[in-house]
């Protein structure tokens, strides 16, 4: 094997600690933003920012972790330095155009919008939005749009990084954005009559210095600052032919997005902030364990799978559903069980309300029961784009897409925001066990006796875990309260630092693998 499992634990372990304080950092953010954004602000900022992200997850993201990868790990591999150099210096140069083009195109259409949202009123029955308020969210979302091309420049430097083994500027690099967030929106709300517009401020300071750093990093470590024209070698359409189609498959899981955000912003107040909270929630556990593992397993398997050693790309890949089982179930059943004293401890201040915290939490449990789909998907894909094949999850995801839309305009007519979350879970799961399917028609079986007695030793921990966590925090509330900071800290932090300690106990006990590699890594990084 070219990495052993050591090794692909330590890089795994490198890009989580460094999303981890992004994340945490995320965090912060959102806890500034909830408590100083009034309500209707922040709902036109999140319906906003969503387009660029969009196109940034398409795009930047998307690229680097399926189609950019695979061939400059091959170029490496087979080429001598100054071949990767001149392929990554060409790769860029076409990404740039790309990006200015995209970048234009959507500061152009965005008065289109209110448009859109005209067209979903007969499936919401929502009133419609104000004249004024739609005049101001187009122009907040003209300003935003450009962050699209400071970070699709800076996410495509993350594919040489990746190739030549540096996950650390690309898992802290983020953590950028939210401190820039955090200072233009405490520097700068009450600076307008808007506050939405001090989060656009952040955005492009955020945007910038994210690039500045990875442009540097990849300088430093692939060699590569400038971008270089024409584009002549056969990896740069090597490369391109595999990136259309991986942005149709990424296409189909943002077109839900989207769909869920235009869908969102037809509702009452509130409803887009709600879902925004929810799935960032949702998001801290899988960037920080499910995208780590499918990131350190990418260039290993490409490289296991152009030597044709298929056997290597099963245990590697079942290996990784294992390791994210590890790491993602327990974070899902704690999220559901302890949504509602997370959101308050973490949002429920200033301007955001008790009747907002509900509703978030409500939209947290929704979500948080697709979390292991989320992550399994993102390991699963891998397996599809070490073979160059785009296509099967591009169809398989295009499928879920519609089934999203469909449920989407099924259930948001009776169950409003809920229906949204359900929908996204719901598809994600389908999605999820089609490519698993197709896959072990691909490499094998990827299942084992082993695995089977992993799943339950690690299910069984879970268990015990939560009901340690769910009786704490019934005690702690029955005592203390929920007013205040000090008891809402307590009623939350208290039963996840003893409900870790009892699954990391009990893993250790039941001899889960997972948890011995957790520890040898530690110590590896510890000597």
């Amino acid at each position: 094997m070219a990495e052993s499992k050591g090794q692909l634990a330590r890089f795994a372990a490198v890009f989580a600690g460094g999303t981890l304080l992004s994340r945490v950092l995320g965090l912060a953010r959102d806890i500034v933003i909830a408590g100083l954004i009034p309500t209707a602000a922040r709902d036109a900022f999140f319906f906003a920012f969503r387009l660029p992200n969009m196109l940034r997850d398409m795009l930047g993201e998307g690229a680097t972790n399926a189609a950019f990868v695979p061939v400059l790990a091959a170029t490496q591999e087979k080429e001598p330095p100054a071949a990767f150099r001149e392929l990554v210096a060409q790769l860029l140069g076409v990404m740039m155009v790309v990006l200015v083009l995209l970048t234009v195109l959507g500061v152009l259409a965005m008065p289109l919008v209110p448009s859109v949202l005209e067209l979903l009123r007969p499936l919401t029955n929502a009133e419609p939005k104000d004249a004024q308020e739609m005049r101001e969210t187009v122009r907040i979302m003209q300003w935003t749009f450009p962050y699209l091309l400071f970070i699709g420049l800076a996410a495509f430097a993350m594919a040489p990084l990746f190739s030549v083994r540096r996950y650390g500027a690309p898992s802290w690099a983020p953590a950028l954005l939210n401190v820039a967030f955090i200072a233009g929106c405490a520097a700068l709300y009450n600076r307008f009559e808007n506050p939405a517009w001090s989060l656009v401020v952040g955005v492009w300071l955020g945007g910038a210095a994210q690039l500045v750093v990875l442009a540097w990093a990849m300088r430093r470590h692939a060699g590569v600052l400038w971008p270089a024209f024409p584009p002549r070698h056969p990896g740069v359409g090597k490369a391109f032919l595999l990136l259309l189609p991986v942005i149709l498959g990424q296409a189909t899981g943002e077109v839900n997005k989207l769909v869920d955000n235009f869908f969102a912003y037809s509702l009452e107040e509130g409803v887009v902030t709600a879902l925004f909270y929810a799935n960032h929630l949702v998001q801290l556990p899988l960037s920080i364990f499910g995208v780590a593992v499918s990131v350190a397993i990418l260039p290993s398997i490409s490289r296991a799978a152009a030597r044709g050693a298929h056997g290597e790309v099963r245990d590697t890949l079942l290996h990784s559903y294992r390791q994210t089982f590890f790491l993602v179930f327990p974070a899902m059943i704690g999220l559901v069980f302890l949504r509602e004293p997370i959101m308050r401890l973490l949002f429920e201040r200033g301007a955001f309300t008790a009747d907002e915290t509900a509703r978030a939490a409500t939209a947290l449990m929704y979500y948080g029961l697709g979390l292991l789909s989320f992550a399994w998907v993102k390991v699963s894909v891998q397996g599809f784009y070490a073979m160059h094949d785009t296509k099967t999850p591009v169809i398989i995801a295009t499928s879920s897409m519609f089934l999203n839309i469909l449920l989407n305009c099924a259930l948001v007519g009776p169950l409003g925001y809920r229906g949204l979350a359900i929908a996204t879970t719901i598809s994600f799961t389908i999605n999820f066990i089609l490519l698993y399917a197709f896959l072990n028609g691909r490499y094998g079986t990827l299942w084992d006796r082993a695995a089977t007695g992993a799943f339950f030793r690690m299910a069984m921990a879970t268990i015990m875990m939560c009901g340690v966590a769910y009786g704490l925090n019934y005690r702690l509330e029955y005592h203390l309260g929920t007013e205040g900071f000090g008891a809402r800290l307590i009623v939350v932090v208290v039963p996840i630092a003893v409900a870790t300690i009892v699954y990391a106990a009990l893993c250790r006990a039941l001899g889960v693998a997972e948890m011995r590699e957790l520890i040898a890594a530690f110590r590896r990084r510890q000597r």
